[in-house]
This record gives structure tokens, sequence and C-alpha cells, in this order.
């Protein structure tokens, strides 16, 4: 007994003969109509995205690959522990920070250090000097 094939199975059926269909017909007056260096130039188009095609496919590929590589490698990563963090302070510039004090100085608590006065000089660019 043969099993009689689904409603789906047909329409699809039926839609792609009438796409193929029209593809055809459009092919055709489209041709006819269109003058030869026009018909050159969609020609041309055409052959161009039919032969970027396989490029595309290969980068799909690899670029598929590479999200399967990277889910299979974090998914049997160890759990990441958290590492130490050592800071290191820079030295300080010469003339600012804690200073020994002067011999004979009379310092406010025992053993304190002052900080010592930076001169600071200015250059003022454009003014007479």
């Amino acid at each position: 007994m043969e099993r009689e094939e689904s409603l789906g199975k047909r329409l699809k059926r039926f839609g792609a003969l009438v796409s193929i269909l029209f593809i055809i017909t459009v092919a055709v007056i489209v041709t006819q109509r269109l003058s030869n260096d026009a018909l050159a130039l969609l020609i041309g188009l055409a052959v161009g995205i039919i032969a970027m095609l396989p490029l595309v496919g290969l980068l799909a590929f690899i670029w598929r690959r590479q999200e399967l590589h990277y889910q299979e490698a974090r998914q049997y990563r160890p759990a990441e522990r958290n590492l130490p963090v050592v800071v290191i302070a820079p030295s300080a510039l010469p003339g600012y920070g804690p200073q020994r004090a002067e011999p004979g100085a009379h310092n406010r608590q025992a053993g304190s250090w002052e900080m010592a006065r930076a001169e600071r000089k200015f250059t003022i660019v454009g003014g007479e000097q």
C-alpha cells in the first residue's frame, strides 16, 4: 500500500517549481530587453558573486570550527584562581617626600620628619625676559 505524501511536502514542491519557472521567465525577459553592455555588466556581477561563494563558505566553516574549539576549551578549563597582586611603589622624586631634619633644628616630635620645600621654577612662554 502506497502512503500519500503530506500536504507540506506537496506545497514545497509546488513552490519550488513555481520559483524555478519565475526565475527562468524573468531571465528570458531581462536578457531580451537589456542592451549588450547592461547584459555584460549583469553577467559579470552574477559570475563575481558565484565566484565569491566558495570563499564565504570556507570562512563560515573556519569561523564555526573556531567557535566550537573555543567552547570546548572553555568547558574543560579548570577554575581560575585569584593570583596575588603585588604593587611596587615608584621611587620618590628628589626634593619631595620626607627629608631629614637639619642639625640643630627643633622637631615637634622626636623622630618626626619635616617635608622639604621644593622650589618651583616657572618659565613664562611668550613674555619678555
